[in-house]
């Protein structure tokens, strides 16, 4: 089955983010995943009315990273929340009905899991029509698994190349580098795993970098991803993501708009595409 009707019409993730981009515009994008179907279908449409150019995301849960499927059929057969959407042990049913009317051409929805080991996941998003998610074979390995970086590539490998051949009747496939919380390596990971998904079948790829201390050097830094991707990625559909800050957070209301806001103007003038926060 697949929950997308319209993939004839139905513009891909990186296609939207693109139109956005010449029109001058950042799309923001929140992080945010619930167990619970109904909040986090609400949280979908609020952010899809939000008065921005905004895009959905379905966070997964940590027993789905980790491949325990069955530790997440006992939480919510006990009614326990999980920290994030169990899209691989709901029925597919579920996630057709929680996005259905939600997103469409206008609103498009990404995937984030930080998996080491994915191929549950993206058999799942390949069956659901679901065609933008995120991570890659170092920067979903590294911070978040004990798996052994060779079974990590080999794993991306096999789920990288299904979710190519997803695209082949609905629209393109998109995958986005976590590279960008990869602290001080992060460029030349970002870089490398674009270019990885790109020998792997992908032809729409996102890099990313993640907000520091120094606005200047942020600036700079995302400058030089650009120049980088424009140079080794010349046959692809690209764009650069901005993670707002994911350090310790201000604990004022002015704090937290100031940092975000000095997050937007770094986005803007580094000519980042898309800003997570």
């Amino acid at each position: 089955m697949t929950g997308s009707t319209d993939n004839e019409r139905r513009a891909s993730f990186g296609d939207f983010v693109a139109a956005a981009q010449r029109r001058g515009r950042l799309v923001v994008q929140p992080r945010m995943g619930f167990s619970d179907v109904e909040r986090m279908r609400s949280g979908l449409v609020r952010t899809k009315a939000a008065n921005a150019v905004s895009v959905g995301t379905l966070t997964l849960d940590s027993y789905t990273r980790t491949g325990d499927h069955e530790a997440v059929r006992r939480a919510l057969t006990a009614g326990i929340k999980l920290n994030g959407y169990p899209i691989v042990a709901l029925p597919d049913e579920r996630t057709v009905a929680l996005l259905d009317g939600v997103r469409d051409e206008t609103f498009p929805v990404q995937v984030r899991h930080g998996s080491s080991r994915p191929q549950d996941i993206f058999r799942t998003l390949a069956r659901l029509g679901l065609e933008a998610t995120e991570g890659g074979p170092v920067s979903y390995c590294l911070p978040y698994s004990r798996t052994p970086l060779r079974e990590a590539v080999d794993s991306w490998i096999e789920s990288t190349e299904l979710f190519a051949e997803s695209g082949t009747d609905g629209p393109r496939p998109h995958l986005e580098s976590f590279g960008g919380g990869m602290l001080g390596q992060l460029r030349a990971i970002s870089l490398l795993e674009g270019i990885f998904f790109r020998r792997h079948g992908i032809g729409s790829i996102s890099l990313s970098y993640a907000q520091q201390t120094d606005p200047a050097q942020d600036e700079e830094a995302v400058l030089a991803l650009r120049s980088l991707a424009a140079e080794f990625l010349p046959d692809t559909q690209w764009h650069v993501v901005f993670y707002a800050y994911m350090g310790v957070y201000p604990r004022t209301a002015s704090g937290a708009a100031g940092l975000m806001e000095q997050a937007v103007r770094t986005a803007v003038r580094a000519g980042a595409a898309r800003i997570i926060v």
